[in-house]
């Protein structure tokens, strides 16, 4: 009597005729047609935001000036020593003027501050001033119709120089609480785009006639700020 062969383990799939994928679910031309219209108004829309020159420097500069009030706030913290974050006053700034920022580590004599000085008698700048990109200025709230003051119609100023010449700046000061101690009412800053026209800014961005900018609220007890509509 004969043993039956077993099975082999490799068993060959069945044979499947292209008739079987005919019920596999597929976009339609239309659907496709649709997707690709969508994406193309979505194309439209964000193209010209990413890629406008303004708006990445309008970026820029509110990072710029937010990194500064940290580093301030920080370095005060660190050193026990009243920082001041510096603006030169369009005026006496020269190439600085109403766009530059930077650090100094400052003293308060009597009822103003000055840079404190080290054993050479050179001022203690914090680090190099950085300018606002493209055509941003600090802007004062009479430009930009606003009620609330800026930091640039502050009264209080910091006497410092720059490559030999007297620069005034306005300043954001902060004490070793790591609080903002001056200007001693609220501290706003406005930017905007700009042309320096001898030593008067003038708007070059509107609106249906209304000045673009941006309004920083700086918090007093953090440093950290929001942008507001004032």
């Amino acid at each position: 009597m004969r043993s039956a062969v077993p099975a082999h383990p490799m068993q060959t799939a069945p044979y499947i005729t292209g008739n079987a994928n005919r019920n596999v679910p597929a976009f339609s031309l239309v659907e496709l047609l649709a997707v690709i219209a969508i994406i193309a108004i979505l194309l439209t829309v964000a193209v010209p935001i990413f890629s406008d020159p303004s708006n990445n420097a309008r970026q820029a500069s509110r990072e710029i000036i937010k990194a500064h009030l940290q580093r301030a706030r920080a370095h005060a913290i660190a050193s026990g020593t009243p920082t001041a974050v510096s603006i030169p006053v369009l005026s006496t700034g020269g190439e600085l003027g109403g766009r530059a920022i930077s650090l100094f580590e400052v003293v308060k004599t009597g009822a103003e501050y000055e840079p404190v000085k080290d054993a050479g008698g050179e001022e203690r700048l914090l680090q190099r001033w950085e300018t606002l990109p493209g055509s941003f200025h600090f802007m004062p709230s009479s430009l930009i119709s606003s009620p609330k003051p800026t930091i640039v119609d502050a009264p209080d100023t910091l006497q410092t120089n720059h490559k030999g010449k007297p620069v005034t700046c306005h300043m954001i000061v902060f004490a070793p609480n790591g609080q903002i101690v001056l200007p001693a009412s609220e501290t706003n800053i406005a930017i905007a785009r700009a042309a320096n026209r001898g030593n008067s800014l003038t708007l070059t961005q509107k609106t249906d006639g209304n000045p673009v900018f941006d309004f920083l609220q700086v918090n007093r007890l953090t440093g950290r700020t929001r942008t507001i509509q004032p």
